[in-house]
């Protein structure tokens, strides 16, 4: 079964400017450095980004030599449940058409052609979540190291555990039937509220060659 490697993206404009009046903020110069400092702990087989400015610059430096060959040793996706649960107009999107001006190397036909997706909703998070969690748990027969590339607010739904850092990578695996029961729950630290991160649940791994090989970044 695959191992799940969650990276957020890099510091972008709204996390410096904090008031940032704009849709989509794009990486700063300190977040694309601190993309080209990452190491990711494997090479990854897939690669599945939020359709959003900041995460899809971070996959593209962080994996571009992975994307560049021929054939590329990496599949790139764009998937749109990977998107911020936070409704401030620094998480809302731009249309298909302007992503795909912007990375004309990429299939954005997952997305809709314009962002008008439901606002945020605590509920609607987690089902969000637990969707991703039983999707990845489908593809991971096919894959061995599929990476998420996605934001702060999302991951304190798909994982437990405290909060991510700009450009910081964590690994996890899906936990044994005879775990889920006595695991699931917890609190979202976003949220500060108790959450149900099962029935497919993910779970961290402690391997050092992992914590040796991510490479964080202070924002």
């Amino acid at each position: 079964m695959a191992t799940i490697h969650i990276l957020r993206h890099g510091q972008s404009l709204h996390n410096v400017n904090r008031g940032y009046p704009h849709r989509d903020p794009p990486l700063t110069e300190v977040g694309s450095q601190q993309a080209s400092d990452v190491r990711p702990p494997a090479e990854p087989d897939l690669i599945l980004v939020s359709p959003m400015t900041r995460t899809i610059q971070t996959a593209l430096i962080v994996f571009g030599q992975h994307l560049s060959r021929q054939p590329p040793k990496a599949e790139l996706q764009v998937w749109p449940d990977l998107r911020e649960a936070h409704d401030a107009i620094c998480n809302k999107g731009v249309s298909r058409a302007d992503m795909a001006a912007k990375f004309g190397q990429l299939d954005f036909s997952a997305c809709r052609e314009e962002w008008d997706y439901p606002p945020h909703s605590v509920q609607d998070a987690a089902a969000r979540a637990e969707r991703v969690r039983r999707r990845l748990k489908d593809l991971s027969g096919s894959y061995k190291n599929i990476i998420l590339v996605t934001h702060r607010g999302f991951i304190a739904f798909l994982v437990k555990g405290e909060r991510f850092d700009v450009c910081e990578c964590r690994s996890y695996r899906f936990a044994a039937e005879e775990e889920i029961e006595e695991k699931r729950h917890g609190i979202n630290r976003d949220t500060g509220e108790k959450q149900d991160f099962g029935p497919s649940l993910l779970l961290p791994l402690s391997l050092p060659s992992v914590e040796e090989n991510c490479a964080m970044q202070d924002p």
